[in-house]
């Protein structure tokens, strides 16, 4: 019986490298090579016994063939007309503001927005991509365990769709990461990318010594996320990759990717700055849920550049 996934913002970061997973686990991949086009974007068969559907809100992709609108649209009816078994949602609404008050003509709060999209896919099993911002950062290495503390309106948002979740799915599973990174079907992340556009100006650029972040290659968040979607267990789970510094974070980034570092200046949080100094992850569950160790960030970009996948 053919499994159906749908994938909730499939056409961004995260959200294609999950589709790419989805529809290629990792033995196909290490046998057969990625199957994908000249533009390094995926190819549009799926396993066999897995359907995965992935949705856009404005232009569709090889990765996201459904429209969908989280402010306008009710995913319910996409979960009937696909009969959709799993759905996984990495879209990033949470950097909106509190309603969407565009083109759509929506007024609709976050928290209204977030009960009805968790109350559509009440039968369903559910993926929840969320984020180490739910932490204040005074701490360090967190765990599933402690307790959440957002400090600011996009942690606050992912709090507020982590408990819609929690009340309406039973079958939900949330997976929290810091700071992802990488090539994503062949697309270096923002971050990094203007990192690497100053180094290619011949332009300095300072960070934080003293901000600390757990980053997670895109592609192994995806393999995490594929885990969840395959297995049964629920709750919450954190992806536990090194502590590092952001300074260092990106000094380690663009070796890895074959630059020069010492462009890259120190700089310290100021004291008039109100951010999370340490959202570093750690985990009770990632070792007993998922088969791989994630990767530091050196390794990791090293090992999308052998492997083709910056092309």
């Amino acid at each position: 019986m053919t499994e159906t996934v749908l994938v909730v913002g499939a056409s961004g970061y995260l959200g294609r490298s999950v589709v790419y997973r989805l529809r290629h686990p990792r033995d196909d991949r290490e046998n057969e090579g990625d199957r994908t086009d000249t533009a390094g974007r995926d190819a549009p068969d799926d396993r066999e016994d897995r359907r995965v559907l992935g949705t856009y809100c404005s232009e569709p992709g090889p990765t996201a063939g459904v429209q969908f609108d989280f402010w306008t649209d009710d995913v319910g009816e996409l979960v009937d007309e696909h009969d959709v078994d799993t759905v996984v949602f990495a879209a990033a609404v949470e950097y909106g503001g509190d309603a969407d008050t565009g083109e759509s003509g929506a007024d609709a709060t976050f928290a209204e927005r977030a009960e009805r999209f968790a109350a559509g896919v009440a039968d369903t099993r559910i993926v929840y991509v969320s984020s180490a911002s739910v932490f204040d950062g005074t701490g360090s290495r967190y765990t599933e365990s402690d307790p959440r503390a957002p400090r600011d309106d996009y942690g606050r948002r992912l709090v507020t769709f982590e408990d819609a979740v929690d009340a309406h799915c039973d079958d939900a599973a949330v997976l929290r990461t810091s700071y992802l990174f990488g090539f994503s079907t062949g697309r270096l992340d923002d971050r990094l990318a203007r990192t690497r556009d100053h180094l290619d100006r011949g332009e300095s650029v300072a960070y934080f010594t003293d901000m600390y972040k757990s980053p997670v290659l895109v592609t192994e968040a995806a393999d995490a996320v594929a885990a969840l979607v395959d297995g049964d267990a629920t709750g919450v789970v954190h992806v536990p990759t090194p502590r590092i510094s952001v300074y260092d974070f990106h000094c380690e980034a663009m070796a890895a990717l074959g630059y020069d570092p010492s462009p890259v200046e120190r700089d310290a949080i100021p004291e008039a700055m109100d951010v999370a100094p340490d959202t570093s992850l750690a985990s009770e569950r990632f070792d007993s849920l998922v088969d791989f160790e994630p990767s530091a960030v050196g390794e990791g970009l090293r090992s999308q550049v052998d492997a083709g996948e910056a092309e």
